[in-house]
């Protein structure tokens, strides 16, 4: 295998990475460029980005080497399994774990999980952790059958969406992630970075592990560790303070996979097992 790793990036002249850019994330693109480009030059070679539609096609990217290094939500990560080999994981708030949250207008007369039979759902992708996976899971184990609890299901393709939905009417309850304190109070959310956002939560479902900082499994060790050592790097860097954050929404990136992971596993292989995503 390390040979064929050896030989598979011996020829690379630039490295590819691979990020969902939703389109409701205006201005996303050009900051990972100079995340990119700031990296180009401590790394010695080219990196260029590739946007992919959904969580899915970004798997597909990775997975038939269009992609070398990728951001990968904790879903795509694991579906990948071997196919990828970890460089670290982003910390948001010093937090190596978030919340799934069910959440609702802060009008609405939804009070409770067993109020939602009947209601209109507001997804954010069918690969999403906290957007979608984790409260179906959830609420399965709650002994709600997510199949037929609810009238309809939408996909709106990121967090911003699913909660634009919810408050513009289109959906009665949207699913997302959320920061909770020590003490399980929700402190922030996706909707925290839309003004004027006036939501209330539902539920929370923890905790999920960060997203992954990750390379596929065939690229060479020498490439694996100037790509984590130059975003370890830009984390740090006084001269272009923000790159981090505003590319991933975090702080610090803490080296290989952080706790959780196999806990995901297993709580996926149970939902697909029982037919929760058909």
């Amino acid at each position: 295998m390390a040979g064929r790793r050896l030989m598979s990036s011996a020829s690379l002249s630039k490295i590819v990475f691979g990020l969902v850019v939703p389109s409701a994330q205006g201005g996303l693109g050009e900051r990972v460029d100079r995340l990119a480009s700031w990296m180009s030059e401590r790394i010695g070679l080219p990196i260029e980005r590739r946007d992919a539609a959904s969580y899915e096609a970004l798997a597909a990217d990775v997975r038939e080497g269009r992609t070398d290094v990728a951001w990968l939500p904790p879903i795509v990560y694991v579906r990948l399994g071997e196919v990828v080999t970890p460089l670290g994981s982003i910390l948001r708030g010093g937090a190596s774990a978030y919340e799934a949250a069910l959440i609702v207008r802060a009008s609405s007369k939804i009070r409770s999980i067993d109020a939602l039979r009947g209601t209109r759902a507001g997804w954010v992708d069918r690969w999403s952790a906290a957007g979608f996976v984790l409260p179906r899971v959830k609420l399965a184990i709650l002994g709600v059958d997510p199949r037929t609890l609810f009238r309809t299901e939408t996909f709106h393709g990121s967090h911003r969406s699913a909660i634009e939905a919810l408050l513009e009417g289109a959906c009665d309850v949207a699913g997302t992630y959320a920061q909770a304190d020590e003490k399980g109070n929700v402190s922030a959310g996706a909707w925290s970075e839309i003004d004027g956002a006036d939501v209330r939560v539902l539920a929370t479902f923890g905790a999920i592990p960060p997203d992954v900082l990750a390379v596929r499994a065939e690229v060479a060790d020498r490439i694996r560790d100037k790509a984590f050592s130059a975003f370890k790097d830009a984390c740090s860097d006084t001269t272009t303070p923000g790159l981090i954050r505003d590319v991933f929404g975090g702080d610090d990136l803490a080296e290989g996979l952080a706790p959780g992971y196999d806990a995901l596993q297993k709580a996926l292989d149970m939902a697909t097992a029982r037919g929760l995503f058909d």
